[in-house]
């Protein structure tokens, strides 16, 4: 009689395998979930850092523009600037606002006309507040009817989400009434 040695894998053998296999295989997803996460993070702070740069663009070309129509006194946040008459002149709205694709009637992104699409979790702050150079207090610091402000710093601050957690990018930078000092013969 011929004796036959069957040999195999026991159920034992087979179920090690698969609890190895399945270790393996959620690694993998789990490190596919991560470069997913990873890339929508870094298309998210592109979108800020673009945001923040057309805001920063458009505070600067108010500046630009037509005294009657804007000018340097539409540079700040709304409340803000007061002229002779003690109106407030900045066009800016405060604290952190949704992000809508249009500029509005007035032209001027980061203003209450705001309109268009809202961004999703994508958030503005625009803080512009005067600077006074202690270097040359008597152009740089406003005395009451005698010399206005020559510098502001602007601030936009852009926040957005990745998932649940909250990023910044900002861009600040600090501009000058130059068209008044090259006036003044400063």
């Amino acid at each position: 009689m011929k004796t036959t040695n069957e040999s195999g894998f026991s159920y034992i053998d087979v179920m090690i395998a698969i609890v190895i296999l399945m270790v393996g295989i959620l690694a993998l997803m789990s490190g596919m979930g991560g470069a997913v996460l990873q890339a929508r993070s870094q298309e998210q702070q592109m979108v800020a850092k673009q945001i923040a740069a057309s805001t920063m663009e458009s505070i600067m070309s108010v500046k630009e523009t037509d005294p009657d129509r804007l000018g340097w006194d539409a540079v700040g946040n709304i409340g803000s600037n007061p002229d002779a008459g003690g109106v407030p002149q900045g066009v800016f709205v405060v604290g952190f606002q949704d992000v809508h694709e249009g500029a509005g009637p007035d032209e001027i992104i980061g203003t209450a006309d705001d309109d268009g699409v809202t961004l999703p979790n994508m958030q503005r702050q625009i803080t512009i507040v005067d600077e006074c150079d202690p270097d040359a207090p008597s152009y740089n610091c406003p005395t009451p009817g005698v010399n206005p402000v020559r510098f502001r710093n602007v601030r936009v601050e852009v926040r957005y989400f990745v998932g649940a957690v909250p990023r910044t990018e900002t861009l600040q930078t600090v501009l000058t009434d130059y068209a008044i000092a090259s006036d003044a013969g400063v």
